[in-house]
């Protein structure tokens, strides 16, 4: 490890972290040991139930109270920085965790929660503190002007989502002025030069939430990103991320789950050609989803448990039944939880457990909190729905062998 990459760890560790809005510290901060008790369930041969996701909520919801500035915009979780600075590392803990937040509070559950540090959270008051303090030039938790290739764009896209979550509980209570320094920050990724690739849905999506909310956006510059990025379909649902043929599992995190929220936002956004892509999708890749994860390849593997996300909002009208999509969810976090994927209210840089030798130079301490995508979309469903109240379901690999081809892939 080079001297430069100590000291930035230092910086990430949450030693010095003037620069992240917070006065310094004169020693880390540390999770609670009493939280990890809310692992339990995840650890035993028990079968899961809904209490035990809502223990593993509250888990995470500790892990940013633990590590937050104290402007709550960004939070300084330990682990190994990434090539994007300290700011975008910081913001990553706030704009990964809030749209878990924005479901939980969306879809009726109680906003005031008590921590296992004996602490009450009031969920809105969270994301309301973290996005004026973000989006706020003046703040010390300002998250900076958006630039060309920028981390920011990203995060943009998820602080949209939220907003979009908590719509009638914060946003509709913001002050004109409030809702204009918010809608500005957004707007800045307009114009920007970006990767040609996923990217292009981050435009598209902060654009129609924007337009959604009644703020300016840009209609034309949101249509033309989604047709480049409609370029890069394949067939049989399959998209490669960028030009060419390169699949993974970003068709998972980042491709279906932006187009889900995408359709969730705008129904009429090019509703027949996205419904058809989820359902072939989710009918071939029912097929990797096993027993003990998911096969390890492509970039961005820390993300893992976020892989099964496209078949829990398949489970909906799509061709997956609620009982096969909660089984791929309970498998796929009980193994990972298991073998040392989550620790000190984090998800893990890398497979299982930490692993510098896989993890992207893109991800800093919190990006790979984009593993809670697959929570975020099963607490979209409501308490009593038959996702989480019903039976479990089997997976194909459960059922019996079989030789599946995936034609768009060339994988077998």
């Amino acid at each position: 490890m080079s001297r430069r990459r100590i000291v930035n760890l230092v910086l990430c560790a949450g030693l010095t972290v003037t620069l992240l809005g917070c006065t310094a510290r004169q020693s880390k901060p540390v999770f609670p040991s009493a939280a990890e008790s809310l692992l339990t369930d995840f650890r035993s041969d028990e079968t899961l139930t809904a209490k035990a996701y809502d223990n593993l909520f509250l888990y995470f919801v500790q892990g940013f109270e633990t590590y937050r500035t104290a402007t709550g915009s960004m939070a300084v979780f330990p682990g190994l920085p990434s090539r994007n600075g300290r700011i975008a590392d910081g913001m990553e803990g706030f704009s990964r965790m809030a749209p878990v937040w924005g479901v939980w509070v969306s879809s009726g559950r109680p906003p005031v929660l008590k921590l296992p540090s004996g602490e009450s959270v009031d969920l809105n008051a969270t994301f309301k503190r973290g996005l004026l303090s973000g989006t706020d030039p003046s703040s010390l938790g300002f998250w900076g002007n958006i630039s060309d290739f920028d981390q920011r764009i990203v995060e943009a896209s998820d602080v949209a989502l939220s907003i979009w979550l908590f719509r009638s509980t914060v946003w509709e209570q913001l002050s004109p002025a409030e809702k204009k320094q918010v809608a500005r920050w957004l707007f800045e990724v307009n114009g920007k030069r970006l990767p040609d690739n996923n990217w292009h849905l981050f435009v598209t999506f902060i654009n129609v939430v924007l337009e959604k909310l009644g703020c300016p956006a840009d209609h034309a510059l949101a249509l033309e990103h989604y047709a480049r990025f409609k370029q890069f379909y394949r067939g049989d649902g399959w998209f490669s991320d960028g030009p060419g043929k390169i699949f993974d599992y970003y068709n998972a995190w980042g491709i279906h789950y932006q187009l889900y929220w995408l359709s969730e936002v705008a129904p009429e956004w090019d509703t027949d050609f996205i419904s058809s892509a989820r359902r072939q999708f989710a009918a071939s890749y029912q097929y990797l989803v096993g027993l003990t994860g998911v096969p390890i390849l492509g970039r961005s593997v820390c993300y893992r448990m976020g892989a099964v996300a496209p078949l829990i909002f398949a489970s909906s009208n799509d061709g997956v039944s609620p009982g096969l999509a909660r089984r791929a969810l309970d498998l796929t976090w009980k193994y990972f939880i298991r073998n040392g994927a989550v620790e000190n209210g984090n998800i893990t840089q890398g497979y299982c457990g930490p692993d510098p030798r896989i993890l992207d130079n893109y991800s800093g301490a919190a990006s790979c909190l984009w593993g809670l995508r697959s929570l975020i979309v099963a607490y979209y469903k409501r308490e009593g729905s038959s996702f989480w109240r019903g039976p479990a379901g089997r997976l194909p690999v459960e059922k019996h062998d079989f030789s599946f081809a995936i034609a768009a892939t060339g994988w077998k």
